[in-house]
């Protein structure tokens, strides 16, 4: 399968939305279904994300970003290898008080939604979420900064409390690649 831009030039009627993928792991089944797909590598972490989303957004001026990548699901009501949209985002290890929702901005349709929490490690528990990753809270904050609609969409890996030995990494960035191509066209 190709991915089939609208065009060379970006027409003004039509949107630029990009794909930000944390590895090349997890962009590899994209890349080899869709050489020509939007994809843009922006680090696993949330300084590495926030620092690459800024430079894309001021050098690119997208017109929209999907963060997509895989995640752990502390919820086992959420499937290995399903892949969701991301309603909102927390950062974990922030207290109380300081514990911003980061809403998405857009909701990639037919896609079951979840909330997350944003962490730098795996396992650390937040009231209300069904899944983790170490991206999405910077992702939608450095959006909601620029005014650049974000969404976020992942395909869970793993349970939280699974040894590494047992995460289905290759799989679910095959699902997610899957469904990346069955939703990119509706944001043209």
């Amino acid at each position: 399968m190709s991915w089939k831009p609208s065009s060379v030039a970006n027409p003004p009627n039509k949107m630029r939305t990009l794909i930000l993928i944390p590895t090349e792991t997890e962009a590899a089944p994209l890349r080899a279904a869709c050489p020509d797909a939007p994809i843009r590598i922006v680090g696993v972490g949330m300084a590495a994300v926030a620092a690459a989303t800024t430079r894309i957004i001021a050098e690119e001026h997208p017109d929209r970003l999907i963060l997509a990548g895989i995640a752990g699901a502390s919820d086992r009501s959420v499937a290995v290898c399903e892949v969701v949209a991301v309603a909102g985002e927390r950062i974990a290890e922030l207290p109380g008080k300081y514990a911003v929702r980061y809403a998405a901005d857009f909701i990639p349709a037919g896609l079951r939604t979840v909330e997350s929490n944003t962490t730098n490690r795996t396992g650390v528990a937040a009231s209300g979420t069904q899944i983790e990753n170490m991206e999405g809270a910077a992702f939608l904050a450095v959006c909601r900064v620029f005014g650049v609609p974000g969404a976020e969409v992942r395909a869970v890996s793993n349970y939280t409390d699974d040894p590494r030995s047992a995460w289905r990494i290759e799989e679910s960035a095959e699902k997610l690649a899957k469904t990346i191509i069955r939703i990119l066209p509706d944001y043209e």
